[in-house]
C-alpha cells in the first residue's frame, strides 16, 4: 500500500490516454478517481502532479490534418483547452508541467529514446508476423482479429507474414510484474489473469502515417499511439519525478491499456497503484464510449459537475453503473450540510469549558482518513457522511448550548476532506477565509 501519510517526494498519476477534445462521462470517472488520489495525497501532507497525459495522434484525425502540421496544432491546442476547462468544471486540475502529449517536441524526443531504450535491451524485438492486412490502407491487424474486411477502405483483409518491430507479450511475465502492484479493488488483478486469448504481439510502427511520433526504428513509420500512451510511467522517470505512481482505468480497457503499460515499462517504473472502475451504462444499459457519440450530455440533466464527482466518488469501485442513478441528490444535500455547518461553526467565539469539536469528531475523521490510505473512496465518502451528520445533529445542538472550545484543526479537515469528494468550491474557500479572521481576532491559528 502506498504511504499517503508523512511527505512523500511526489504522487505521479495517470490516465488512459485519449483524445482530449470531448472527454465522455467514463473518462472524467478515470480523471476523477485520479483526482481524488491526488487530493488524498495533498491532505497527508505528500506532493502530487496530474498530467496531461493524452495522446493527440489519434487515426481519426489522419484525413483531416495528416498533411496540415499547422492545422493539427491548431486543433491540439484547443482540444486541449477544451478538455482542461472541462475536467476543471469537476474539480480535476491537470498539471501542465508534467504534460505527456504526444503532440509535443521534448515529449516526442523522450519517446524516440525509451523506444530506442527498448530496442536495446530486447524488450522490442524484430520479429515475422502473421497478420489481417488492408494492403491498400497499409492497416495490420492481429490474425484472430473478428474484422474481415478493413474498417478505412472496406477492402477485404488478407492474412500476410512480415517481418517488423514488435512487442511481445509475455503473460507470465505481465501477471508477475502485476503482483507487485496494490490493485483496488483487490479483484481487479483476477480479472487481469482472466484475459488468456491475447495476441502476443503488439506492432510498434504504422506505416503510411503523418501523424504521431516518428519511429527510431524504421523510417516512415509513426509509433503505436497505444504504446506511446502506455510508456507514461517511464516518460515520467525519465522527466526525473521518482515518487509513486497511481494509474486508474476502467475495467473494459484491461486488455488494450493496462496489458500494454505492464509489458513495455521498466519494473521499477511501473504503478504501485491500479484504480480501476466499471463501466457506466446509458438508460438502455450499453456501454457508455467517445465511439458511439456518449459525451458529457449523458451526466443527469441539469446537475452541477462536482455533484456529479461525488456521485461517481461514492459508487462502488469495479460496479458498472447506470448514469440516470448516480446518487446526485444525496450529494447534493451532503455538500449543503457540509457547508452550512462550517458557517455555523465559523460564527462562534472560542470559550473556555464549550465542546471540544476537534476532539468530539476525531474518531469519525480518522476513520475516513484511514479509508482514503487504503484508497476505499466510496467507503471514505459513506463515513464522511456519517461524520457531518453527528457533526450537524449532535455536536451543533451541543455547542448550541455550551458553546465551543476549539474547532480550527476539525473545520481544516471537513474541508480538506470536502475537496476531495467535491473538488474546489469557492463558497467553502469563502468560508475558510472567514474562520481565518475570526481565529485572527481570537488571538488563535487556523492551519
Amino acid at each position: 500500500m502506498i504511504a499517503w501519510g508523512g511527505r512523500e517526494p511526489s504522487t505521479v498519476l495517470l490516465a488512459p490516454p485519449s483524445p482530449p477534445g470531448a472527454p465522455h462521462l467514463g473518462g472524467i470517472y478515470t480523471w476523477v478517481l485520479l483526482d481524488a488520489a491526488r487530493r488524498t495525497a495533498l491532505h497527508f501532507g505528500g506532493d502530487s502532479h496530474l498530467p496531461q497525459s493524452w495522446n493527440m495522434s489519434s487515426r481519426r484525425l489522419e484525413p483531416k490534418f495528416g498533411h496540415d502540421p499547422e492545422g493539427f496544432a491548431r486543433y491540439c491546442g484547443l482540444a486541449v483547452s477544451s478538455a482542461v476547462a472541462t475536467l476543471e468544471g469537476f474539480g480535476i486540475a491537470v498539471s501542465r508541467q508534467t504534460a505527456l502529449r504526444d503532440d509535443d517536441v521534448s515529449v516526442r524526443a523522450h519517446v524516440r529514446a525509451v523506444i530506442a531504450e527498448l530496442a536495446d535491451s530486447d524488450v522490442l524485438r524484430y520479429l515475422p508476423a502473421e497478420e489481417k492486412w488492408c494492403l491498400v490502407c497499409r492497416i495490420a491487424l492481429p490474425p484472430n482479429a473478428g474484422a474481415e474486411h478493413c474498417f478505412t477502405c472496406g477492402d477485404p483483409l488478407r492474412l500476410r507474414t512480415t517481418w517488423d518491430w514488435f512487442l511481445p507479450i509475455n503473460l507470465d511475465e505481465v501477471f508477475r510484474r502485476a503482483a507487485a502492484v496494490e490493485w483496488v479493488p483487490d479483484y481487479g488483478i483476477r480479472r487481469l489473469r482472466s484475459l488468456t486469448n491475447v495476441h502476443p504481439l503488439i506492432r510498434v510502427g504504422h506505416p503510411r502515417r503523418s501523424l504521431g511520433v516518428a519511429s527510431p526504428l524504421h523510417d516512415g513509420e509513426v509509433l503505436d499511439p497505444r504504446l506511446v500512451g502506455a510508456l507514461g510511467p517511464s516518460l515520467l522517470r525519465r522527466l526525473g519525478l521518482d515518487g509513486p505512481i497511481v494509474a486508474a482505468a476502467g475495467f473494459d480497457i484491461q486488455r488494450k491499456w493496462l496489458l500494454t503499460l505492464l509489458a513495455a515499462n521498466h519494473p521499477d517504473a511501473l504503478p504501485a497503484m491500479i484504480v480501476q472502475h466499471g463501466t457506466l451504462l446509458d438508460t438502455a444499459g450499453r456501454k457508455l464510449s467517445r465511439y458511439n457519440g456518449a459525451s458529457l450530455a449523458d451526466a443527469p440533466a441539469g446537475v452541477e459537475p462536482c455533484l456529479v464527482r461525488a456521485a461517481l466518488l461514492s459508487s462502488p469501485l469495479g460496479k458498472d453503473l447506470r448514469v440516470a442513478a448516480l446518487a446526485t441528490v444525496g450529494a447534493s444535500r451532503l455538500r449543503e450540510k457540509v457547508l452550512n455547518s462550517l458557517r455555523y461553526i465559523g460564527l462562534q467565539q472560542p470559550r473556555a469549558g464549550g465542546i471540544d469539536l476537534n476532539s468530539a469528531c476525531e474518531e469519525l475523521l480518522s476513520e475516513v482518513e484511514s479509508q482514503l490510505k487504503a484508497f476505499d473512496v466510496p467507503r471514505a465518502y459513506v463515513s464522511f457522511q456519517r461524520a457531518v451528520l453527528f457533526m450537524s445533529s449532535t455536536v451543533i445542538p451541543m455547542i448550541r448550548r455550551q458553546g465551543t472550545a476549539s474547532y480550527s484543526e476539525v473545520c481544516r479537515r471537513i474541508g480538506s476532506l470536502h475537496g476531495i469528494f467535491y473538488g474546489d468550491d469557492p463558497r467553502l474557500s469563502e468560508i475558510a477565509d472567514g474562520l481565518r479572521l475570526l481565529n485572527a481576532d481570537c488571538g488563535t491559528t487556523l492551519t
